[in-house]
């Protein structure tokens, strides 16, 4: 998709898809707050360049379907399907319509279903310094609610969802240490599938972490997952999964 910054431009377009993103914000997410006097022009070189990559058939100089200017940028428009992105969003929010509408095993089938769509960190291979911007940052968080999400709503169904939450549960996990609502729900799933062992050592190794590299004790959300553990008042079931290697 060519050079480093025209595969983040791709990449913020297609985190934005069928959303104008405005120049100034394609300024910032590419070079920071300062950007060299020929910006501008490389962009419009990139636009160009993509536009040939997704319209190899488009005419020259004839108005692009896909890659759209207006409104002060940009805007990319693809099919929903196509993008994991986007259909990960839709799932999510069918998810959130099925548990409001009182289906927690639907909810949670198609949290799942959206979770099998990750394939890592937001716009990987792309400049480690443009991949860090909040506007990336802020899809990886999207990912992190929808595990918690899917926790949530798996341990309202039983041990059969709940063991196919755990896989994901624990690499998401495993990759934000610190992340206290997530550890929680981490330990409770871990008690609802039958490792109520592992689940007090993931508690014992937050409290440890915390302590040693932020001086804190474990908030109220830890604390009621070991309590949940301890008194045995979570969903028993079989384990659905083995236990961490």
């Amino acid at each position: 998709m060519g050079p480093p910054k025209q595969r983040a431009l791709l990449a913020l377009l297609l985190t934005q898809a069928g959303q104008p993103v405005p120049v100034h914000e394609i300024l910032d997410v590419l070079w920071g707050q300062d950007p060299p006097d020929s910006a501008v022009n490389v962009v419009h070189r990139h636009v160009g360049a993509l536009r040939r990559l997704l319209e190899p058939d488009l005419p020259t100089r004839a108005a692009s379907r896909r890659l759209v200017r207006g409104s002060g940028g940009y805007r990319l428009d693809v099919d929903p399907d196509a993008v994991d992105l986007l259909r990960f969003r839709a799932l999510r929010d069918e998810a959130r319509q099925a548990s409001e509408a009182g289906d927690p095993a639907g909810a949670t089938e198609l949290l799942i279903e959206a979770l099998g769509l990750w394939r890592g960190p937001t716009a990987t291979g792309i400049p480690p310094q443009i991949q860090a911007h909040p506007v990336f940052a802020a899809v990886d968080r999207e990912h992190l609610t929808v595990v918690k999400e899917a926790a949530e709503r798996a341990l309202e169904t039983g041990p059969s969802l709940t063991g196919r939450v755990l896989i994901t549960l624990r690499h998401a996990a495993a990759h934000h240490q610190l992340d206290e609502v997530l550890q929680a729900r981490l330990i409770v799933v871990l008690a609802a599938t039958g490792h109520q062992a592992e689940a007090l050592g993931v508690y014992q190794a937050v409290r440890s972490r915390l302590a040693d590299e932020l001086g804190l004790d474990p908030g109220p959300e830890l604390r009621a997952a070991q309590q949940q553990v301890l008194r045995q008042s979570v969903p028993a079931g079989p384990a659905s999964a083995p236990p961490a290697e």
